[in-house]
């Protein structure tokens, strides 16, 4: 469920109370609210019919969808100026950004609790209109939650701070350390609008004394007034509810405990429904050290090397117990605890991760939606179960906060009547959100029954791995699996029904009927099904009965989700470990091994391999290499799909694969031809910058010196050894190609000498080299070769780069050139080249290295995130804007990433039928095609209005 903004621009004249409340769903209501909104203006002197458009709409949009909000903005109509002056009123607000806010707020206040009390309750009336603005902005995302924990953290800081320096001048000085430990929904950066906040207060020892006080004297006192500084309902109401019944014992254990203590109550009395309540646990405010020492110390407790059995029957146990005492007797549906809501997501995520993390550490984390990701990757969910959750999350977590947003009540109750509010979600009426309500909760009760239930019991499945059906049934089956071609998806049944072994034979029995029966679900849950099919049938007839990996597959369920996921996402990926179906290992490995390769350590693996082949055997040695970057790249693949790596992490690891095949590459060719003297490979574009994606061309270009010095005769062997290394790594092996070079970024391009001595380098960046080729430079690092003229290389560009310039000549250089690019290479559907798209931001980055980089030393990088940064740090650019920008380009990265994985084709355009585009969507995260445009489009708008405001245009 999405909408366009509501809050970003106002068109209508507002004079009366009449006219805030035009086309609410509640007009009644909404008027009510608008005339104490008037009536409280009035009296501060503030008149609303001259208020700003953004002011205005912030103001209809409480009246209208959000009373609870009206009521913040009545009690303090300054409000409403500064929510919408807020830069942060569209975006997620940088955790430094709030911190520093909740300081001011309370700068001054130490020797007055209440006005310390005051000014955190202003902070968060502020914060909760913008955020409640945002929430009805943006529907089902999820950042609110992450901006209201991280409210509750600075305002425990807050708290801290000011309180114990009040208790310092009243006892005396002291050094204990105290640490807030977020549990629930504050651990998990998941708050609602009026969320309790689960804290757990601990010390670090007993063995001291403050003054008269012992030390649990005194951090009794403080936690106590901490919690009063939060909790306490005064005229301008509370901060957060503070829930303390997860300490130890409960609400009858001391408000604070010290680690000793802590440590021996979970390894004497901890029950099951304490570690599970662990799970979310983190450090939310206080002494770091000590929070870090926390974690660390029960870790062992909450992770622990062996499970119980009986996990899920005390989920389920735990389960029933909360439905008992909180739902059952209620006439209305809780989208919390009722059947198929909020807790039974959060359980089934957290009954898998306590099952499954000792053995897949990538499955400890906290957030219930990086949970999820991650039972992804580890081949624990199927795409569709992943898609099914996630989507039911993010949208019963929307109608919760809207909910809460009608009177700032922690209520998760549908109302009686809910007509309004299914029209405040943006529903015709009450009987379209109940429908939507029940395909979301049926699909969340269904799965969480499945707990503990490996089995695949689906009619459709069945009846087609026995041949049950004719032809037209059969292809019906598929249609309703998810198929979209059912002709090509029966031939391909029977192609790979036919092979000897195969899991998917009417004839299989006992383990390969099982996995066929696995199989073929988990391909049905894939993004696309046709793809992942015809991948399985490469693989079935690559190796049928000889294979091992059905007894693997049978063993651990588990990666034939994982198997399905892969095949579905990437043609390419799945090619890979159909042409090495050895590569099955890593499927199994990933799990408890960390993503992460530098290219020193993948040289050192192709170094291994290439040793045990005789150097004469040319053929293998491609091979090897070939073979050891699918691998890796295999490795990213998934580590991406499952959202463990981001985009540009998963940059660093596609460039590093590159540098380490490159310098194997030139390693075999210097065997057969080695001249005299030396040569740099440096890289350039993406590669210079660390940014390559899947299936980038490798931008380079080739510098040497030879004994003399000089050019002449020592230029042909260079550029023959040159000409050798690019035709290798083009060549396509018999495990497939390794690289696309480009190197017309050397000097005169094309039209230039391959390899240039440098000297001749220097003399035509001095001399000849136009503003492009300098901005082309900012790239520029060596990555293979001799490391001594790499590095000269890249200290002439440097010294020819950064050098004082006229911004307004620079900025009209770029503009003209993107231009000429948007005119020429644009469109809509193009992610790089389009208005908004990647050229946009990597441009609005260099002008900043160019223009400021011979001053402040940080943006000379040849990385794009961290140049926006680095200005954004330095103030040359706002921050808000250069935050902007990099969001945005993780953002458009992403989408390009898994535009081209899926062929291994530099592509950047995006499909042009919607069954493609639904397919790109969904290997997305998004739901659809339309989906993934609105957010396409909302960024685009706002890349390209930063890019212009950075170049002044």
């Amino acid at each position: 469920m999405r909408r366009e903004a509501t809050v970003k621009v106002s068109c209508w004249a507002v004079t009366t109370p009449v006219d805030l409340a035009a086309g609410a769903p509640d007009p009644v209501d909404a008027e009510r609210r608008a005339t104490r909104l008037f009536e409280a203006a009035s009296q501060r002197g503030i008149d609303l019919t001259t208020l700003e458009p953004t002011g205005l709409a912030i103001a209809r949009l409480a009246c209208q969808r959000a009373p609870y909000l009206a009521t913040l903005l009545s009690a303090d109509p300054d409000r409403l100026d500064r929510v919408a002056r807020d830069p942060y009123l569209h975006r997620e607000k940088p955790r430094d950004v709030l911190e520093a806010e909740v300081r001011a707020a309370c700068t001054g206040v130490s020797a007055h609790r209440d006005a310390l009390h005051a000014g955190l309750r202003r902070v968060r009336g502020d914060e909760l209109v913008r955020l409640g603005a945002r929430e009805l902005e943006l529907g089902t995302e999820t950042e609110v939650g992450r901006e209201l924990s991280r409210l509750a953290e600075a305002c425990f800081a807050a708290a801290i701070e000011h309180l114990g320096r009040e208790l310092t001048a009243r006892y005396g000085a002291n050094d204990v350390a105290l640490a807030v430990i977020g549990m629930g929904k504050l651990g998990g950066e998941e708050l609602n609008f009026a969320s309790d906040v689960d804290v757990i207060y601990l010390y670090a020892s007993d063995r001291a004394e403050v003054g008269p006080l012992s030390v649990h004297e005194y951090v009794a006192k403080l936690c106590t007034q901490i919690t009063a500084a939060l909790s306490e309902v005064t005229d301008d109401g509370l901060v957060f509810r503070v829930d303390l019944r997860l300490r130890p014992e409960g609400s009858r254990g001391a408000i604070a405990c010290s680690l000793a203590q802590l440590e021996r109550y979970y390894e004497t009395f901890g029950r099951p429904w304490e570690r599970q309540a662990w799970i979310k646990a983190r450090p939310a405010a206080g002494d770091p050290a000590l929070g870090a020492a926390v974690m660390h110390a029960l870790a062992p407790f909450v992770w622990p090397h062996h499970t119980s059995p009986t996990i899920v029957d005390e989920v389920r146990a735990l389960n029933q117990r909360i439905k008992r005492e909180l739902v059952r007797g209620r006439d209305h549906y809780d989208v919390k605890n009722g059947d198929g809501g909020i807790r039974e997501i959060e359980f089934f995520v957290q009954a898998l991760q306590r099952i499954h993390a000792a053995h897949h550490p990538n499955l400890r984390v906290r957030g219930t939606l990086a949970a999820l990701d991650g039972l992804l990757f580890a081949g624990l969910v199927t795409d569709d179960e992943h898609l099914a959750l996630t989507r039911a999350y993010r949208w019963l977590r929307h109608v919760e906060h809207v909910l809460q947003l009608e009177g700032g009540l922690q209520t998760q109750a549908l109302p009686d009547d809910r007509e309004v509010l299914a029209r405040r979600l943006d529903y015709p009426d009450a009987a379209a959100f109940d429908r939507e309500l029940a395909v979301h909760t049926a699909e969340v009760a269904r799965l969480f029954a499945t707990l503990g239930d490996d089995r695949v019991d689906h009619p459709d499945i069945d009846a087609i791995l026995h041949e049950a059906l004719d032809a037209a049934g059969e292809g019906d089956a598929l249609a309703r699996l998810g198929f979209t071609d059912t002709t090509a998806a029966r031939a391909e049944l029977a192609r790979a029904r036919r092979r000897p072994g195969s899991p998917l034979s009417p004839d299989a029995t006992g383990r390969d009927a099982r996995v066929g029966a696995r199989l073929l679900s988990a391909l049905a849950s894939s993004a696309d099904p046709d793809q992942a099919l015809r991948s399985l049938g490469d693989l079935i007839a690559n190796r049928g009965e000889q294979w091992s990996i059905w007894r693997l597959l049978d063993e651990q369920p588990a990666i034939v989700r994982l198997l399905g996921s892969l095949l579905g996402a990437s043609a390419y990926l799945g090619r890979t470990l159909v042409d090495t179906p050895e590569l099955i290992d890593l499927l199994v490995s990933l799990g408890t091994t960390a993503p992460a390769r530098t290219s020193a350590q993948i040289e050192a693996e192709l170094a291994a391999r290439l040793a045990a082949i005789p150097p004469s055997d040319i053929e293998r040695q491609w091979n090897a290499v070939a073979e050891i970057k699918n691998g890796h790249v295999l490795r990213v693949g998934l580590a991406d799909f499952a959202g463990i790596l981001d985009p540009l992490a998963v940059d660093v690891e596609l460039t590093a694969i590159a540098e380490a095949c490159v310098r194997a590459a030139l390693g075999i060719i210097r065997h057969q031809l080695d001249p005299e003297g030396a040569l740099a490979i440096l890289g350039l574009g993406k590669l210079g910058g660390r940014e390559l994606g899947y299936a980038s061309d490798l931008d380079v270009i080739f510098v040497y010196t030879g004994p003399s010095g000089e050019a002449g005769d020592e230029l042909a062997p260079f550029t023959k050894l040159a000409q050798r290394l690019l035709g290798a790594l083009r060549t396509r092996t018999a495990r497939g190609r390794l690289y696309e070079v480009d190197t017309r970024l050397r000097p005169s391009g094309s039209q230039g000498l391959l390899v240039s001595s440098l000297a001749a380098w220097r003399r035509y960046h001095a001399e000849s080299a136009q503003l492009w080729e300098h901005q082309a430079l900012l790239k520029l690092r060596p990555i293979a070769g001799d490391a001594a003229l790499g590095a000269a290389v890249e200290a002439d560009a440097h010294a020819t780069v950064y050098t004082p310039r006229d911004p307004r000549a620079v900025g009209e250089a770029i503009r003209a050139m993107r231009t000429r690019i948007e005119t020429e290479l644009g469109g809509p559907n193009d992610l790089k080249t389009a208005p908004g798209g990647i050229i946009d931001i990597e441009f609005a980055a260099q002008y900043l290295q160019l223009v400021h980089g011979h001053a402040h030393s940080a943006l000379q990088t040849t990385s794009t995130s961290l140049a926006l940064r680095a200005a954004g740090a330095a103030g040359i650019a706002p921050l808000d804007v250069t935050r902007l920008l990099d969001e945005g380009y993780r953002f458009l990265r992403h989408i390009e990433h898994r535009l081209r994985v899926v062929h291994d084709q530099p592509v950047h355009r995006l499909p042009e039928t919607k069954l493609e585009l639904d397919r790109l969507a969904r290997r997305s995260s998004f739901a659809d095609g339309g989906e993934l445009l609105e957010h396409l489009e909302r960024w685009r708008r706002e890349i390209r209005a930063a890019y212009e405001f950075v170049l002044g245009a």
